[in-house]
C-alpha cells in the first residue's frame, strides 16, 4: 500500500526500496503529511542523505522567510489579483 509516495515496505516513487526520497516525499515528511510509520522510515532513511539533509534545510527556510512576512501588509499586483477573482467567479453558480 502507498501513501504520499512512501509504500509500507518503504520504497518510494514506484516501489524503489529506501533512499534517496523524491522531493514530493521530503515535501510531504517535512510538512507532517505522511502516516507514522512511513515518517519513521523517511527519518531513519535521510539521517545520512546530503541530499535530503539539502531539501529539508531549504524548506526551513523558505517556511522562516514566509513566517517574517506574517502581519505585512503586501499588494497583491493586479494582474494576479484579476486571475484569482476569476477563479473564484468560476466557482459561483446562479
Amino acid at each position: 500500500m502507498e501513501h504520499n509516495g512512501v509504500d509500507e515496505h518503504g520504497g518510494h516513487d514506484g516501489g524503489h526500496a529506501g533512499p534517496p526520497y523524491s522531493t514530493e516525499v521530503l515535501i510531504d515528511f517535512h510538512a507532517g503529511q505522511l502516516e507514522p510509520a512511513a515518517a519513521d522510515r523517511v527519518r531513519a532513511g535521510i539521517a545520512d542523505d546530503p541530499g535530503a539533509q539539502r531539501v529539508l534545510t531549504a524548506l526551513d527556510a523558505t517556511n522562516a522567510d514566509l513566517e517574517s512576512l506574517r502581519g505585512e501588509d503586501l499588494p497583491i499586483p493586479s494582474d494576479v489579483r484579476e486571475r484569482m477573482l476569476d477563479v473564484i467567479r468560476g466557482f459561483q453558480t446562479d
